[in-house]
């Protein structure tokens, strides 16, 4: 094989230049294997992979790249789904196992709603619940949380507050 048939061979399997393959043959001998390390050690050859078979036939294509990437954006959004799912079911047990509780003057229990309750309906009917809930400590009710993680004396605490300010109210108008 002659010095012009080696460029060109060069050429075809690493796409580099003339100029650059006929570098590569020079730095290497006139060897051709060594010629085509030579390129791969400078980032010369655009061969992105390695391949070999004694059959006659071109290298399998790479389109694996768009799928891996729709694939894994997939398996982000599945979870990323997952953890919000995951999410909500606990916080919906936490809202169950905590209460709101209506305590009358005398201090018998007259109502007693699970947070998650209490939330949806407070989102679903502010304008309802809010003023209910107003009149209702006007008329000398008094609220307070329970359970594992509203149970707590600063929770009730601030609700008894707020009770307090509409006794002070209720007492400024008699």
């Amino acid at each position: 094989m002659e010095q012009m048939e080696k460029i060109e061979t060069l050429r075809e399997k690493t796409g580099c230049t003339y100029t650059e393959a006929k570098a590569a043959l020079e730095a290497s001998g006139g060897d051709l294997l060594d010629a085509l390390c030579w390129l791969e050690q400078r980032g010369k050859s655009l061969v992105t992979g390695a391949y070999s078979s004694t059959a006659q036939e071109p290298p399998p294509e790479e389109n694996h790249a768009e799928d891996s990437t729709n694939q894994s954006a997939s398996d982000a959004f599945a979870k990323g789904m997952r953890a919000f799912w995951t999410g909500l079911v606990a916080l919906i047990r936490r809202g169950n196992s905590n209460h709101l509780v209506m305590k009358n003057k005398s201090g018998d229990q007259t109502l007693t709603i699970p947070m998650t309750i209490f939330v949806i309906l407070l989102v679903a009917a502010f304008w309802v619940v809010l003023p209910l809930m107003v009149v209702a400590l006007f008329f000398g009710c008094r609220f307070a949380c329970t359970g594992p993680d509203l149970g707590r004396e600063d929770v009730n605490r601030a609700m008894g507050k707020a009770t307090d300010f509409a006794e002070e109210i209720k007492k400024e108008f008699q």
